[in-house]
């Protein structure tokens, strides 16, 4: 070999006779820079004379063993969970090396052996743990091992490294996954949860709790399973009932009540689906609601099963979810939106928790990056690369569900029959998972605390196994009905026990009954409503059916209608109208000058020749107008093709006239546009009360009322025939067939209902054929007096056609999402129909939030929200206390109860008792009553005793 450097063949040759735990000193040593200046015979020996002094190096500076024998269970498996196994167990074998078992554990990793038997002084991982290199110590992360604790290593690696056998740090098989058959003891007459815990509570030395008195009974399950105070009358009606089975029925009753069970539990779903009317994402359409698939869901009570297919393998509807929500700006690799689906799908149905490992291997649990990029691989429609910590792996993940023993996901697959498939597996029989999560979340709804927990964590165990299991057993048994395993839980006498408080940090939990709970904050917003009794009218949301379930019924449905005359009319009434007024203008100059001329000649003068060339030009100009409204006049031919010049927008108006022999009590419309609209009643402009502002505002809610008269009225809309799309000067020039488009089928639907002061049958007002129209009309077409008989009728678009607005899907796109998707409008039309005509009492789940809402933790659900913080804090005693919203809503029933409470205030104080605690004032209670309301009691004084009563514990409770 020349003189010179060595090759690094040679080198590295060399290097593998070494030891592998000090080949990365030596080999800092021997860099090629430094054997150049060495001969190559010498390298041989001193590769093994600098081992050795290493070796004795290294054993100058370890800790010395300890002198005692070592238990493998109690000293060292403690110090592997604590150190290693986040790295190096659980199926994670970074650096190659495995300490699942014992025998992965001697094998070692990419560096060799991990440790040799008798021998601790040579062991790789005991230099490792020491840190006596620093560019080489483990853990990487956390607390470094403290000199006794490397001694308790060597000593029971030089004791032979015993490893008890079943010992493993292996990843555990997943808990609460396959269904499990769970057989009852012979109690005919015993709830089955009650059966169940019978042995539960013998155990644990525990008595059976007596269940609660009637009254706390009908509060309790009022407000869990419909969201509301009982009524007084409610009240005294279950108090009265002598039925033995009273609570069976109520439970029923309550369930059977659809409106107010959906309203209840709309707050329940819409936590865990992130569902909201307004917030981030909506404003540019990042983001969708579910609110009108749900809410439907929730009345009809859909099986859980088809309910989670719907979510997973979503409809148009239901997509909202899965799709998550397109963030602006740039954004971790982790909040993507096929990353949201598969955290948010594992979450809420699988209750696995997926965050951490969004973005690496999780260190709270034992998920890894691949597990949940495999899971959003699913709903990407490109391949979807791995990335670590924002960092791109260079790895494309498979799509593939996080427990395969379940079932595998074709990778091949089109992206609508992955989510077929996964819909498939997740639903499955076999997917035992799917059902205890639920029955999980409701058991911690009702009695304030998990079967497991934490609620998103189901690799843990339950409390009692037997009872998460038969509850889901029976939950899939009887067709996933959600009503069905609540009636069950809430007749157990587990249910009806008395409220007990939760354990300290440190203590065990001990079933011993329900917990006391808080109202959240749309039930205690409702049950504010309910005293004041200033319900809401219409719901913020325009997605809500109210048809479903038969909550509105008898609706007269509008026809789509539109105009059968040509689109070329328009533009030519247009172009008559205006060779009108320039006719009007011309013979007008014209007549001016013809009357100069006149003056002069009876004066006896010669017209100047100014005068008569202004008489010439006068008469030329008049001949041309006329020439122009003659072309005008002249029938014209169709457009060419869907883009229209500027010059030929125009109006296309709709007129209806109706009678009215009294002013009705309320007049509330509906209309849906494929264009911009207004709409006039008695030639005054009606306002939008409401918008679809995920629809460009082409549907809205409208309060009729003050426009409407006594006799005859007429409603106009005024709608643009073309759509046109906000541009600037150089997408105009770019995109002409944007500027002014005409949708391939435009149209008109409306709806008033107009109810009775006297409570008689309400007025329906609709589109159909009756509805006069007319292209660019003239004269005063907004009045009342307007006649209209030359116009043509309406026409009815043919069934199953509906109008869409073609103009955000237009180009220029910027963002290819929902926001400049065609605007489908037929879909819409029963929810918006049926939301004027339902009959009001809107519930707080249905609103927005408000300040009062959010200081008692209402969330924006930007995120899914498992359960809610029960922790009081300042800014809820800020609010309470001083906080315009709630102080609002007191001063409003106080105006409205203060009259009853003059009148007869130890009634008044009765029944507001029975109303808020579901019981009577005690005599001390009345008289502190009293006493604060005054004699007379006046409006500032009820609203600061309903203040007071609001702020006790006993209303703000459920016990």
């Amino acid at each position: 070999m020349p003189q010179g450097k060595p090759r690094l063949s040679t080198i590295n040759y060399q290097l593998s006779t070494v030891p592998p735990r000090l080949r990365p000193k030596v080999g800092k040593i021997f860099t090629p820079g430094r054997v150049s200046l060495i001969s190559m015979k010498l390298i041989p020996p001193l590769f093994f004379a600098l081992a050795s002094m290493a070796v004795a190096a290294t054993d100058a500076k370890l800790p010395p063993p300890a002198n005692r024998p070592i238990d493998f269970e109690k000293e060292i498996k403690p110090l592997f969970e604590a150190a290693c196994i986040k790295c190096h167990a659980k199926g994670k074998d970074k650096g190659g090396f495995s300490l699942e078992t014992r025998d992965s554990f001697l094998k070692g990793g990419d560096t060799g052996a991990a440790a040799v038997i008798g021998k601790s002084g040579e062991s790789n991982i005991v230099e490792l743990v020491a840190g006596l290199d620093p560019d080489s110590v483990m853990p990487k992360k956390g607390s470094r091992w403290t000199a006794e604790q490397v001694g308790i290593l060597r000593a029971w690696i030089d004791q032979g490294a015993s490893w008890p056998k079943g010992i493993t740090f292996a990843k555990p098989p997943p808990q609460n996954l396959k269904p499990r058959d769970v057989a009852l003891a012979e109690r005919p007459s015993v709830n089955p949860v009650d059966n169940l815990l019978a042995g539960y509570f013998a155990a644990k030395g525990v008595e059976f709790p007596t269940p609660v008195e009637d009254r706390i009974f009908v509060r309790r399950v009022y407000l869990d399973l419909v969201g509301l105070l009982p009524t007084p009358e409610q009240l005294e009606s279950f108090l009265h009932d002598p039925a033995p089975d009273k609570r069976a029925q109520l439970v029923r009753r309550l369930l059977d009540d659809k409106r107010n069970y959906a309203d209840h539990w709309l707050t329940f779903w819409n936590d865990l689906l992130r569902n909201d009317y307004k917030g981030t994402g909506f404003i540019d359409g990042g983001r969708k609601q579910i609110s009108g698939w749900l809410y439907r869901a929730l009345l009809e009570n859909m099986p859980y099963n088809r309910f989670v297919a719907e979510l997973v393998n979503p409809t148009t509807a239901s997509e909202g979810f899965s799709r998550g929500i397109i963030w602006r700006g740039t954004v971790n690799a982790s909040m993507l939106p096929p990353m949201q689906a598969a955290q948010n799908i594992s979450q809420v149905f699988l209750g696995v928790n997926l965050k951490c490992a969004s973005c690496h291997d999780s260190f709270v649990n034992d998920w890894s990056l691949a597990d949940a990029y495999g899971m959003a691989a699913a709903y990407s429609d490109q391949k979807l690369e791995l990335v670590h910590c924002d960092k791109p792996t260079g790895k494309i993940a498979s799509p593939r569900f996080l427990y395969p023993e379940l079932g595998a996901l074709d990778p091949a697959l089109p992206k609508p029959e992955r989510l077929q498939r996964l819909a498939e597996i997740i639903t499955s029989p076999k997917d035992g998972r799917l059902a205890r999560t639920l029955v999980n979340r409701l058991w911690s709804r009702l009695l304030g605390r998990g079967l497991v927990e934490p609620l998103d964590d189901m690799e843990k165990p339950a409390w009692n196994r037997d009872l998460l299991d038969w509850l889901a057993e029976d939950f899939a048994a009887h067709g996933y009905d959600i009503k069905h395993t609540i009636e069950v839980i809430a007749t157990s006498r587990a249910y009806q026990a008395p409220t007990v408080e939760g354990p300290g940090e440190k203590e065990e939990y001990v079933f011993g009954g329900p917990l006391t709970r808080r109202l959240d904050a749309e039930q205690f917003a409702d049950a504010i409503t309910s005293l004041a009794g200033d319900w809401g009218r219409l719901p913020y949301s325009l997605e809500f059916d109210f048809t479903a379930g038969g909550i509105v019924t008898g609706l007269d449905m509008p026809q789509w209608i539109w105009t059968d005359e040509p689109v070329q009319l328009g533009p030519q009434r247009l172009a008559i109208k205006a060779a009108n007024s320039a006719l009007a203008e011309a013979k007008k100059a014209a007549a001016a000058a013809q009357k100069k001329a006149g003056e002069a000649t009876a004066q006896g003068n010669t017209p100047t020749d100014e005068v008569k060339a202004e008489v010439d030009r006068a008469t030329a100009a008049v001949a041309a107008a006329q020439e122009r409204l003659t072309a005008a006049e002249q029938p014209r031919e169709a457009s060419p093709g869907p883009v229209l010049p500027e010059t030929d927008r125009h109006r296309v108006v709709f007129r209806k006239a109706f009678h009215l022999d009294a002013l009705p009590a309320e007049a509330y419309g509906a209309i849906l546009v494929s264009q911009s609209w207004q709409v006039q009643v008695n030639g005054r402009e009606v306002k939008a009360k409401q918008r679809d502002g995920f629809r460009n505002g082409r549907i809205a809610l409208l309060d009729l009322r003050p426009m409407l008269k006594v006799g005859d009225n007429e409603i106009v809309i005024d709608v643009s025939s073309h759509t046109e799309k906000q541009m600037n000067d150089i997408e105009r020039s770019k995109y002409p067939g944007s500027l002014i488009h005409l949708n391939k089928q435009s149209g008109l639907a409306f709806y008033a209902r107009l109810v009775p002061a006297n409570g008689g049958a309400p007025q329906q007002i609709v589109t159909d054929g009756d509805w006069r129209v007319r292209r660019a009309p003239e004269g005063r077409w907004g009045a009342v007096d307007y006649a209209d008989a030359g116009w043509a009728h309406a026409q009815a678009l043919p069934a199953g056609v509906t109008p869409v607005d073609e103009g955000p899907s237009l180009e220029p796109i910027h963002r290819a999402d929902f926001a400049n998707l065609p605007v489908e409008l037929g879909s819409q039309l029963i929810p918006v129909i049926s939301t004027v005509a339902q009959p009001g009492h809107i519930r707080a789940s249905l609103l927005v939030s408000d300040p009062l809402q959010v200081a008692l933790d209402r969330p924006n659900r930007e995120v899914v929200i498992p359960e809610r913080s029960t922790a009081a804090t300042t800014l809820q005693a800020l609010e309470l206390t001083n906080g315009s919203t709630l102080d609002g809503q007191l001063r409003k029933a106080a105006a409205r109860f203060a009259p009853e409470a003059v009148r007869d205030p130890s009634a008044w104080v009765d029944r507001i008792y029975r109303s808020a605690f579901s019981r009577p004032p005690s005599t001390e209670e009345r008289a502190v009553a009293l006493e604060m309301l005054g004699n007379p009691a006046t409006a500032d004084s009820v609203a600061d005793f309903l203040w007071a009563i609001v702020n006790l514990p006993e209303f703000q409770l459920i016990n």
